[in-house]
């Protein structure tokens, strides 16, 4: 798989929207190790801890920073790169930030995804379109597993932007990109080191850990589908690479098996007891942001068709993701392209 992906991406020219946060770092290190040509549009992270705030990811990768509103100022530089391929990754991706600021939520994630749309009409060269939206897409009223063929309808201001961001590019698959290949991905909640978002509960337990504060807990009994952020990477490379006749608007869920997806409480139990963090101060509070306690998804659609599913045990995952950010800051591009040669030189291994 590892000489497929070389041979496939060496040289593809890929448009990333969003490859400064988490996922978006992670990704561009991932294809750029494959020898892809990337072009980013990101904001800069003001967390000086992020990967694409260290030099030699600077140096390596050619990011325009710019806010998805003022894409037009830029769009002569991107139609000029001629990308074949574009993934999205540009979201506000914060639940509680979506009751602080549900306008600038809905900007971000419904009128952004409308603006990196229509630039994608104007570009002859693309062949491929990924959108990242969410798990949190589905209206999960009856805490039952979901599907990609559940119902749409997520209530709060972020799950309601992207529920109407997955709807969107639905609708521009269908009515503008019959040629182009559209796949959109909704993950579960996905972990891994050098995620320094507020409101997290992994980054939140580094940030209790490392400046001795308490942890406060809003919703410990809360199950989650917890992914590393490899394994969701994984599945793009398998997407964009192989040459599967998938159809047009094809939309796959990004979890682990269902008996692997837990509550926060035991998240916080494996970390404790598998993880250079063995102890820290909590403290239980009152929940006052509306969340769904029960959140399922089945990723068997992805796993069949694909093929693809997790490789990486939950326990290795996070104990991956601590000493990640447990490293001095100036070793993590290094310590990230180690950890990205070490999980695509291995066999796949289901788990």
């Amino acid at each position: 798989m590892n000489n497929l992906f070389r041979k496939y991406l060496k040289n593809k020219r890929i448009l990333i929207f969003g490859n400064s946060g988490f996922v978006g770092s992670w990704l561009t290190l991932s294809l750029s190790f494959f020898d892809a040509k990337i072009l980013g549009v990101s904001l800069k992270m003001s967390n000086k801890n992020y990967l694409s705030n260290s030099l030699k990811f600077k140096k390596k990768i050619r990011t325009l920073n710019c806010d998805l509103k003022n894409l037009d100022n830029i769009q002569s530089k991107i139609v000029l790169f001629k990308p074949e391929i574009i993934i999205h990754l540009a979201s506000q991706p914060i639940v509680k930030m979506g009751y602080i600021n549900p306008k600038k939520t809905y900007e971000t994630n419904v009128n952004g995804t409308i603006k990196i749309l229509e630039l994608a009409r104007k570009i002859k060269t693309v062949k491929q379109i990924l959108i990242f939206t969410s798990d949190k897409v589905y209206s999960n009223t009856e805490n039952k597993t979901l599907t990609e063929g559940s119902k749409l309808g997520g209530l709060d201001p972020y799950s309601a932007s992207k529920s109407a961001q997955d709807i969107i590019a639905q609708s521009y698959g269908y009515s503008f990109f019959q040629k182009t290949k559209m796949v959109i991905l909704r993950s579960g909640n996905i972990i891994g080191g050098g995620d320094w978002a507020e409101n997290r509960i992994i980054p939140d337990i580094v940030r209790s850990y490392l400046n001795k504060t308490v942890l406060k807990l809003r919703s410990v009994n809360s199950t989650r589908p917890w992914i590393h952020i490899f394994d969701v990477i994984n599945a793009i490379l398998l997407i964009i690479t192989k040459k599967n006749k998938l159809t047009q608007n094809t939309i796959f869920n990004l979890s682990p098996k269902i008996r692997k997806q837990i509550s926060v409480k035991k998240i916080i139990n494996l970390i404790l007891n598998n993880t250079t963090i063995t102890k820290i101060k909590m403290k239980k509070i009152n929940n006052v942001i509306k969340e769904k306690k029960y959140l399922h998804i089945s990723s068997n659609k992805a796993q069949t068709t694909i093929p693809w599913s997790t490789k990486l045990d939950l326990k290795i995952a996070l104990k991956l993701t601590v000493n990640f950010y447990l490293l001095n800051r100036n070793k993590t591009y290094d310590e990230a392209i180690d950890q990205i040669r070490d999980y695509f030189s291995k066999k796949s291994k289901n788990t």
